[in-house]
């Protein structure tokens, strides 16, 4: 039976070549013998019932004609058996493409559409996309990014894909004629034979994610908006209950604490939504300049000290270390770090903040004692559901900043690492 693209889909494409070869040589020697035998039994019969040398002439050429019309007989049963799977083969993989929910554009070698499914068709409201190309495309359906600046036509990742290793992505606005613009992402990935040659089809791929991108921009809008709203009435709050402290009696004084604290805690949280809200509309800023490490470090281990009721915070600064850093934001991800410590280790255990330097890097650590896994569940750390903003913040930061961020855990205690590039003239272990 010969095996269509169906059939070897799992096989590997040596397993593919081998089959083929198989098959092939197969019906060659079916038909060598089948000759072979043809020619040998019948000049027996041949020349056992004939002696005429005119009789046997016509019998032989009479034979050869026979031959080949058995011949052409058996070529063209396997000929249509073959045409007929490979015409099943093709029905199914365009009902396959037909009925996928996403658009589909199939691109043929001169880069012009072959054929859309009924998708596509319906979602760009035009039926007239076999034969288009890229320029025509885009006078039609005007691709742009979410920036808004023109995608040009050779920028189409369906044309790329031709020339670049795929598959490739991105995410653009499409604006038909005589419609409303809708957002999509879309896939291409180019189909070849095999590595480095000219793509056969190339298969583009494009769903349309409208309402989820109009989610994400209106929670992106909502953490600005947020940060920004809180910030003001938060530092007033905090201003006045410095002022409140510094004269009340020693009670209220006891009351006032936990009101400071949770305004520090509420500021972090502001600043961590700011950067954020930044981060996924692109526009987060860092304006690292050379810093020595050690007296910021010390600034932010006793700041978290002092905002901290169940845990001693120590620090152990055993080298002055200089980097290229953004301070205000470097603080910010090093205040997370610290906290998530603060948050999620044993009560009453103190966590330890550590400085060295080994070679060209600055080494940083929060050390703590974490919790025993049976009370590392979700409804402990229930109230602190900001842990996933900061966790990610402070990773973001320190990647920005050229450094890593990594977590050793080795029983009693755990340490997260922070590692950074220092520059030039640091000064080592002390």
């Amino acid at each position: 039976m010969f095996p269509t693209a169906l059939d070897r889909g799992g096989l590997t494409a040596e397993g593919k070549v081998r089959s083929e070869r198989r098959f092939a040589f197969t019906i060659a020697a079916v038909f060598t013998a089948a000759g072979a035998a043809w020619i040998l039994v019948t000049d027996v019969l041949l020349y056992g019932l004939f002696e005429e040398p005119e009789v046997i002439a016509r019998l032989e050429t009479a034979k050869g004609c026979v031959f080949i019309v058995l011949t052409a007989l058996i070529l063209y049963a396997v000929a249509q058996r073959c045409a007929a799977r490979l015409t099943r083969a093709q029905d199914t993989i365009s009902a396959i493409v037909d009925s996928i929910a996403d658009g589909v554009l199939l691109l043929g070698r001169d880069r012009k559409i072959k054929h859309a499914n009924p998708a596509a068709v319906r979602r760009l409201g035009y039926d007239r996309l076999a034969g288009m190309d890229a320029s025509e495309f885009s006078r039609r359906f005007r691709l742009t990014y979410l920036d808004g600046s023109l995608v040009p036509p050779d920028e189409f990742i369906s044309q790329r894909v031709f020339d670049e290793t795929g598959p490739l992505h991105y995410k653009a606005v499409v604006h038909p004629q005589n419609g409303k613009e809708f957002v999509i992402s879309a896939t291409a990935a180019a189909v070849r034979s095999k590595a480095g040659v000219p793509a056969e089809v190339v298969v583009s791929v494009f769903h349309d994610i409208t309402e989820a991108d109009q989610l994400e921009r209106l929670r992106d809008q909502f953490f600005a908006g947020a940060a920004h709203s809180l910030k003001t009435p938060v530092a007033i709050i905090k201003a006045n209950v410095q002022i409140l402290s510094r004269f009340d009696a020693p009670q209220h004084r006891r009351a006032i604490a936990p009101i400071e604290r949770q305004c520090e805690r509420i500021d972090r949280l502001v600043q961590n939504l700011l950067v954020l809200a930044r981060l996924r509309s692109q526009t987060l800023k860092l304006h690292p300049c050379e810093t020595e490490l050690r007296p910021l470090v010390a600034e932010v281990a006793l700041e978290m000290g002092r905002a901290s009721r169940q845990h001693e915070v120590r620090a152990e600064l055993v080298a002055s270390p200089r980097a290229f850093v953004d301070e205000e934001r470097f603080a910010l991800a090093l205040c997370n770090v610290i906290d998530d410590a603060l948050r999620t280790s044993t009560p009453g255990s103190p966590v330890t903040v550590l400085l060295t330097q080994h070679s060209q890097e600055a080494v940083i650590g929060v050390r703590r004692q974490p919790l025993p896994p049976e009370e590392r569940t979700l409804e402990a750390h229930g109230e602190y559901d900001d842990l996933g903003i900061s966790r990610c913040v402070a990773r973001t930061v320190i990647s920005a900043l050229g450094g890593a961020l990594r977590e050793d855990q080795e029983s009693p205690e755990s340490t997260t690492w922070i590692r950074l590039s220092v520059t030039e003239g640091s000064r080592g272990n002390s």
